[in-house]
């Protein structure tokens, strides 16, 4: 017979059906949460919940049907998934209500959607700076007021995933680094103004993830970008990240309760340089990125 473990706590992961997301939904399963992947394709999310149920945490699954619903198992409230559009307000709403019918509580809400950018701030458009925003802004604004309401309850924790491009304007990185920023300002006000009903905001920002393919995962324009400017983190001198790694390092931050996390750990110093020393902040970023690029050059 399948027997339900005892659970420490419960937790939402938005983009779990690949990457870091999956990575992040073992390591919560490993740690004894009860897991629900949000995702928007209800083939990778059933894909992903087959994985975790083989990766040897003990913890059965069931799989998405269609957007908003779940086929569970009868004996197992270990994992699920539900299929929905982050930025689309409607969808979320019915995720998480779908979410609270099943649990009735919720301790943490991962916030793993994102995506990057390649291009010169002369070529990006408004329309794709606001595709970026909704992606990687919007989604946790949506994702998290959704699930406030759970997490006051529990005095509850969210962890956005940000990016060293929240910490630096690099270069080439089209309206990505917008995003991140932004992502980064809207984290610090949810923690202030959520702080007083208990619930903890945090952020993460890793550097490059290391993925099994290592071939360049942009197209650029060759006569306008190096070509460094497709490798990941734009080039920039940084030896790939595993999502295990990170993934531990997020379980780290719920746990402890942390503010803030930016990996690899060495990049700290460069912040913090970059913040008190706005000139040298610049120098020291175009040197780690590979230096100046041009006819110049």
């Amino acid at each position: 017979m399948n027997h339900t473990p005892p659970f420490v706590g419960s937790a939402v992961v938005t983009g779990g059906s690949s990457g870091l997301g999956l990575a992040i939904a073992a390591a919560l399963l490993r740690a004894g949460y009860r897991v629900a992947l949000i995702g928007r394709d209800r083939d990778r999310l059933a894909q992903a919940i087959g994985e975790l149920r083989g990766s040897g945490s003990g913890v059965g699954a069931t799989t998405a049907r269609g957007p908003g619903e779940v086929s569970p198992l009868p004996d197992d409230e270990g994992l699920f998934g539900v299929a929905a559009d982050v930025t689309d307000p409607n969808s979320v709403r019915d995720a998480f209500e779908q979410i609270e019918r099943r649990w009735s509580r919720l301790d943490v809400l991962i916030n793993c959607v994102g995506q990057s950018d390649r291009g010169r701030v002369d070529a990006l458009t408004p329309e794709r700076l606001r595709a970026l925003f909704d992606v990687n802004v919007t989604s946790s604004l949506l994702c998290s007021q959704a699930a406030l309401p759970l997490l006051r309850e529990s005095r509850g924790t969210v962890v956005n995933i940000g990016s060293l491009a929240g910490k630096f304007g690099t270069r080439y990185m089209g309206g990505y680094c917008a995003a991140k920023h932004a992502l980064a300002g809207l984290t610090q006000q949810m923690r202030l103004e959520w702080s007083e009903a208990g619930v903890h905001v945090a952020l993460v920002h890793p550097g490059p993830i290391r993925r099994a393919d290592s071939q360049p995962r942009y197209q650029v324009d060759a006569e306008t970008l190096p070509a460094s400017a497709k490798l990941p983190a734009g080039g920039a001198r940084l030896r790939g990240l595993s999502p295990e790694r990170v993934a531990d390092e997020v379980l780290r931050c719920i746990r402890r309760r942390r503010t803030e996390v930016i990996l690899p750990r060495h990049v700290r110093l460069l912040t913090c340089l970059a913040a008190a020393f706005p000139s040298l902040g610049d120098r020291l970023l175009l040197r780690f990125t590979g230096g100046r690029t041009g006819p110049d050059a």
